[in-house]
């Protein structure tokens, strides 16, 4: 393209979640990590034409001429970083975000507006989910096969002049369990109606939930809510999971566990949650088919 020419690409951002914490945590392995996370990349980017505009330490910028291909490299990339073997023995997450837009041709790179969106969509992401605008689904005529998009709700982002309906794209073989996305905030979020917890936030420490896959989720005093509404904490995209599931709430004897009168409720160890239950270490939770471990050190 001449410098200064325009034109409408898919834009894809990716980069690797809490990486910072990964490469001290790995120190001289970190390297082999970034090779691994570069050479699966790069290979889903070439296998659907696209054009990889910059990398920055464990970040890409990768363009493509039509919608299909990026979601497409989007899904095989998340696929197979899902299945790597990670130095370390823990997993390495990705955040991918996609836009469409038009974008100009400077200095061997693109600008624009739509191209700062694009890697503002990114930063909402979760590690090891995709987000992508309205303007990528609307890109189809009819929804693939194999692929869902699950409707997030409109978002403020950072710097940008209105909000985005951003959509979580999933496939087979990718992870379908995230925290709500990092934005700003929602629009009209429905959990004005729902009491976010039955009690107070009180000063407690510090837990994790692990679910099967490795992946650790904070819970702090204020608490974590579970569902398969995008305004929950952690959301859920599984048919027996209700809207607003379950809560974990902190309190002055510690976290506690308040079923939200789900259909298909929730259990720790197996039994039946019907009143606020205190957790302690070690218990186990079952929040529709997923599974997690509390941890609490004493």
């Amino acid at each position: 393209m001449s410098e200064l020419s325009q034109q409408r690409l898919a834009m894809l951002f990716s980069d690797i979640e809490e990486s910072t914490l990964h490469a001290q945590r790995l120190g001289d392995r970190w390297k082999d990590v970034i090779r691994l996370h570069r050479e699966t990349c790069r290979r889903a980017w070439s296998a659907h034409q696209g054009h990889e505009v910059d990398t920055a330490g464990d970040g890409f910028f990768v363009v493509f001429g039509a919608v299909p291909d990026a979601v497409d490299a989007a899904i095989q990339a998340q696929r197979e970083l899902t299945a790597a073997t990670w130095p370390g023995g823990r997993p390495i997450r990705s955040r991918m975000g996609l836009h469409v837009g038009l974008v100009s041709s400077y200095d061997g790179s693109y600008v624009g507006y739509d191209v700062h969106r694009a890697a503002r969509i990114m930063g909402t992401a979760n590690g090891g989910q995709v987000v992508a605008s309205q303007a990528v689904i609307a890109a189809f005529a009819t929804k693939p096969d194999g692929i869902e998009f699950t409707d997030l709700g409109r978002h403020p982002l950072k710097d940008l002049a209105e909000e985005e309906r951003l959509f979580q794209i999933h496939a087979e073989g990718m992870l379908s369990s995230f925290p709500r996305i990092k934005s700003l905030g929602t629009s009209g979020a429905a959990a004005a109606v729902i009491a976010r917890t039955l009690y107070r936030p009180a000063a407690v420490a510090t837990a994790e939930l692990m679910m099967d896959d490795g992946r650790m989720l904070v819970v702090n005093e204020h608490g974590l809510r579970i569902g398969r509404m995008p305004d929950n904490d952690l959301v859920l995209t599984d048919t027996l999971v209700s809207r607003y599931h379950c809560a974990i709430t902190g309190t002055p004897a510690g976290f506690v566990l308040t079923d939200l009168q789900s259909t298909h409720g929730t259990t720790v160890n197996g039994e039946q949650v019907t009143t606020a239950r205190l957790l302690v270490d070690g218990d186990e939770l079952v929040v529709g088919s997923t599974r997690f471990t509390f941890t609490q050190p004493a």
